[in-house]
């Protein structure tokens, strides 16, 4: 029997072995550690699965980071563009409409003053936004919320703003004040608003480099190939794909939560429901290599008009030069969908055609393209969200089952947060396995 079973080796998942030390055994469905902190090579590109930069907020993981990464790390002022109007402009949208057409620039700035001193934003301010699209409409106003905050985010989640909880977007969404956005109205450049303004990514090896540093401090044993099939609660054991049957003491999961629950016996009606009603979009990443330096500067852009099926556009080469060959520029497009990917040659055909027609590549120019999808990658965190996920987390903690990683917890995060809640579900766990140790010593 294991003291511990870690459910994931993503970054939440690692974190939490490498606490744990020898009394872990760590589950990794997978043929390799770090769950989508990983980094693919091909014909000489580096594709992280989507944007990992690291945004360390905390003094211990960046000094930790800076240990593990030995080939050290890149500070990186973020370049982060828009196109939308046919022209580009600097983000946050909010701060930023200067070069817009001039209607439109008009329309955000008298739509941000009502929504935040003029009378017709006074029913909003009066209460708390039941809603995203509330959110928006009381914080940025009118204007923001039609040209950048609701198709952006249409794209993104697949659902229309309404149904999303207003809960997540106080850390995420910049809400400045009207003398930012008259400053960015005019041209006076707005760059450093946001939590993302600058990050670290490391040096070599793209993020995958991270996984494999916490993976090399490992103590534990660790199992490749262990998809889990079923866990039964009552008898504290978990059943892989392959046949195989391990026993523990304590368990956690990282695995993605809805799945969990699937793989749970027994499992109530009641958290059976909950678990149906969580949602969630996958995302299909299009990876493109380019001959030639960038045409348009930029590290990410966001695309919110629905005429470019795609919703952000990011240049890894263009935050680490090293991810390319030399001459050469990457780009990894990103689609939101429902439900099964889409055909992946249309996909590719799409993406390209739509970066065409924003001036950021020629075709002709092509020397690598694919397409490859994360079936769960954006929790939707609608008007169900909050009971459901209560409702089942309320259910685990019952059965002793500690949950950790963005989606082991059924949120959205950043990589710091996944690692932070690996090791903060360990302090649990070992004040449980220090409380069994000391019921087995009295009842001796």
């Amino acid at each position: 029997m294991s003291e511990a079973l870690i459910i994931g080796g993503g970054l939440a998942g690692l974190a939490a072995a490498r606490a744990l030390g020898e009394r872990a055994h760590l589950l990794e469905a997978s043929d390799r550690l770090g769950g989508l902190a990983r980094t693919d090579v091909v014909d000489g590109f580096w594709f992280d699965w989507t944007g990992h930069w690291l945004h360390l907020r905390t003094a211990r993981w960046r000094a930790e980071a800076a240990r593990l990464l030995p080939g050290g790390l890149l500070t990186v002022e973020r370049q982060a563009r828009i196109f939308s109007h046919g022209v580009w402009t600097r983000f946050p949208f909010q701060v930023n409409t200067f070069g817009l057409p001039p209607e439109v620039v008009s329309e955000c700035l008298q739509g941000f003053i009502q929504a935040t001193v003029g009378p017709e934003g006074a029913t909003l301010r009066s209460r708390e936004p039941r809603t995203f699209r509330e959110f928006v409409l009381r914080y940025l106003g009118e204007g923001i919320a039609r040209h950048f905050m609701e198709p952006y985010n249409r794209k993104l989640y697949c659902v229309d703003t309404a149904e999303l909880s207003a809960d997540w977007g106080g850390r995420f969404v910049p809400r400045p004040t009207l003398a930012e956005v008259v400053d960015g109205a005019v041209g006076r450049v707005r760059e450093g608003l946001g939590y993302n303004a600058t990050f670290v990514y490391p040096k070599e090896g793209g993020i995958e480099s991270l996984a494999r540093a916490l993976a090399a401090e490992l103590t534990g044993p660790v199992s490749l190939g262990a998809r889990v099939e079923h866990v039964r609660t009552a008898e504290h054991r978990v059943r892989l794909a392959d046949g195989r049957e391990l026993e523990y003491e304590q368990l956690l999961s990282t695995m993605p939560l809805k799945a969990l629950c699937s793989a749970l016996d027994p499992l109530p009606d009641s958290v059976r429901a909950a678990a149906a009603a969580l949602r969630s979009v996958s995302v299909t990443t299009v990876e493109l290599g380019v001959k030639g330096p960038p045409r348009v500067p930029f590290h990410w852009a966001y695309v919110p008009e629905e005429r470019f099926p795609f919703y952000r556009v990011g240049s890894p080469s263009q935050v680490n030069p090293g991810l390319a060959p030399p001459d050469h520029t990457s780009y990894a497009v990103e689609h939101s969908h429902l439900g099964p990917p889409p055909d992946p040659a249309r996909t590719i055909d799409g993406a390209v055609r739509g970066l065409e027609a924003m001036g950021v590549l020629r075709r002709s120019d092509l020397v690598l393209a694919r397409a490859r999808t994360i079936p769960t990658a954006y929790v939707l965190v609608d008007h169900a969200y909050a009971e459901a996920r209560r409702t089942i987390v309320d259910h685990l903690a019952a059965q002793g089952i500690e949950l950790a990683g963005r989606y082991g917890l059924w949120e959205y995060s950043g990589m710091e947060d996944a690692l932070l809640s690996g090791e903060s579900a360990v302090e649990r766990i070992l004040a449980k396995l220090e409380r069994s140790t000391e019921a087995k010593v009295a009842a001796y």
